[in-house]
């Protein structure tokens, strides 16, 4: 199965790219196959935040905690599912990191999306922090399509290092609890934007940009 099959199913506000498991060392293979054990490829999908209304977590009648980037993400990805069964292979969409312990950031910097920048966040080679990533699996073999392989997405900057209010953030360093108790502090319903607004790479939503 070719990636490009994939894309033809993605709306244009989506990014995707597939990675072989044996990309990953053996605890993290097992993780995943977990949740499928003849999994051979990992698709990641990307959607590109563009307002804020995507940004924030709210409760649905459908979803304990969601966000309606989450909500669409998860649309495609029940849709690519359906399209990997027919061609009679099986797939398991991930469920979010709170869940199932898998770090989406971690397995989409495998690929050629982009990488983990020193503010901790995943950025896109486009996009920069404003992604929304989701992961699936399947038995399929997924050929990916040719592009080129991004080397580096973050300038290293020091922007986020330095717009960061409790110094959660250093060169090769990233104190999640304390950016963890400063969003439950704030009650906060979405990420804390500060370090991302100050990223250089990608657009930031209008209101979050105020």
């Amino acid at each position: 199965m070719d990636l490009t099959e994939i894309r033809e199913l993605i709306p244009e506000c989506c990014n995707t790219a597939a990675i072989d498991i044996n990309e990953f060392y053996d605890h993290k293979k097992e993780h995943l196959e977990d949740y499928l054990s003849s999994v051979k490829s990992i698709i990641v999908l990307g959607h590109h935040i563009e307002k804020f209304e995507e940004w924030v977590w709210n409760q649905f009648k459908f979803e304990t905690e969601a966000c309606i980037a989450d909500v669409h993400t998860k649309e495609v990805m029940k849709k690519i599912s359906s399209y990997i069964e027919l061609q009679d292979h099986n797939s398991k969409i991930i469920p979010y990191s709170g869940v199932s312990g898998v770090r989406f950031k971690k397995i989409a910097a495998k690929s050629n999306l982009g990488e983990i920048g020193d503010n901790h966040l995943f950025l896109h080679r486009d996009w920069g922090p404003w992604v929304h990533l989701r992961v699936i699996i399947t038995d399929a073999e997924i050929e990916s399509s040719p592009q080129n392989k991004v080397d580096q997405v973050c300038i290293h900057c020091d922007n986020c290092i330095e717009a960061c209010p409790i110094n959660a953030i250093k060169r090769n360093d990233f104190n999640r609890q304390r950016c963890k108790d400063r969003h439950e502090k704030l009650n906060l319903s979405h990420s804390c934007e500060i370090c991302a607004k100050n990223c250089p790479i990608g657009e930031t939503p209008e209101k979050i940009n105020k």
